[in-house]
């Protein structure tokens, strides 16, 4: 990117930020605006009576007139942009999670540091408990190491608990993205400090706030709509009642996003999580469970089976490992295996006959072969 690229960069992303200082004039404002003239500069030129056709206020329309920004908090803000090396992702732009503009109130621009190339993979959530049992934090580690494992990008809310754990397991074996209800140059909870380059190393930071912006309690609802948002689905692992994940969840229903649960004892403090399971969530107890639900995302090589942690299969080949891994998903005729393993009938036909010889799996009454689990 050349100098200029860079300050033409800067200056639309200096347009978004005074726009949202003007008073009356919110994401969804700037959103219609853009979705409706293609970028922010047009939407500056647009005669007043094309604004008011698209929803803009006649208030708005004067403060727009009048450029009634704060003009010292914005230049504030973008010193330490620049300082910083902070990114700010625009909704006009390609890079913007596709996702997220689902949303009923997704953000007009995301500011974030870290790698922001993997917003583009397939997301999963995890969020849970802060005041969680030592089994659901273990749990939460090798549940987002597997995810991340096969392709997922695993997105949380940085909290303690669950959510540092989703992000400890994940950059174990892929990235995760932590997402702030703070501003990003304000680290909290201050515990979880000791993890951010970690973090960083491995995927990337977002927030919707001001970079100096408190850890408000108004703004964790907000940043909780951005992780689901943000994913395929939102897995709750242990969630008191009242609680942010739950609020979590309530945005993945609300978005058409798949919920997730892990069952808990029912004496648990945080057994919210039977109660969706109740209504709809769910159940889950490996990541199997999820991976059958986004089959098209997985990257089946790297699949490792929790359940078979304990039966040391021998492979003769890739070939043979990944059609293993595909029917761990359900049963399935050859076209079906050709269809994901994108091998052709004859070599599958070959390999799915060696791995029955050696009682690896089976072919059923169907026709269809699976997995021989005993």
């Amino acid at each position: 990117m050349t100098g200029e690229e860079k300050l033409a960069d800067l200056q639309t992303v200096k347009l978004y930020i005074s726009l949202k200082t003007i008073k009356g004039i919110s994401d969804n404002t700037i959103i219609s605006a853009v979705k409706k003239y293609g970028n922010i500069e047009k939407v500056l030129n647009t005669p007043e009576k094309e604004l008011k056709s698209i929803g803009f206020r006649s208030n708005q329309i004067e403060s727009l007139k009048r450029w009634d920004i704060d003009k010292a908090f914005i230049e504030s803000e973008m010193k330490k942009i620049k300082k910083y090396n902070i990114d700010v992702v625009l909704y006009e732009e390609e890079r913007y999670p596709e996702l997220l503009k689902e949303i009923n109130q997704p953000p007009s621009y995301l500011y974030t540091y870290g790698n922001t190339e993997i917003l583009t993979k397939p997301s999963i959530a995890i969020v849970g408990a802060r005041r969680s049992s030592d089994t659901a934090r273990e749990f939460t580690q090798k549940l987002a190491k597997n995810l991340a494992e096969v392709g997922f990008n695993i997105v949380s809310g940085f909290a303690a608990g669950i959510d540092i754990n989703a992000h400890l397991g994940a950059v174990k074996r892929g990235t995760t993205t932590a997402v702030f209800g703070n501003g990003l140059l304000k680290l909290y909870p201050g515990t979880n400090k000791r993890y951010i380059n970690k973090i960083i190393k491995n995927g990337c930071l977002i927030s919707e706030f001001p970079l100096e912006e408190e850890p408000l309690a108004t703004n964790f609802p907000r940043r909780n709509r951005i992780i689901s948002g943000l994913s395929l689905g939102v897995v709750v692992v242990e969630a008191s009642a009242k609680s942010g994940s739950l609020i979590t969840a309530r945005y993945a229903i609300q978005d058409n996003r798949e919920v997730f649960a892990v069952p808990t004892w029912p004496e648990n403090f945080n057994s919210e999580t039977n109660k969706l399971i109740k209504q709809g969530a769910k159940l889950t107890e490996n990541y199997m469970d999820i991976v059958e639900e986004f089959a098209s995302f997985v990257n089946f090589s790297k699949m490792v089976d929790n359940k078979d942690d304990d039966y040391n299969i021998n492979f003769d080949s890739n070939e043979e490992k990944n059609i293993y891994n595909i029917l761990k998903l359900q049963p399935m005729s050859i076209d079906e295996i050709c269809m994901k393993s994108g091998v052709e009938a004859s070599a599958v036909l070959t390999l799915l006959s060696e791995m029955e010889i050696k009682g690896i799996i089976r072919n059923e009454v169907d026709g269809k072969y699976s997995i021989r689990r005993n």
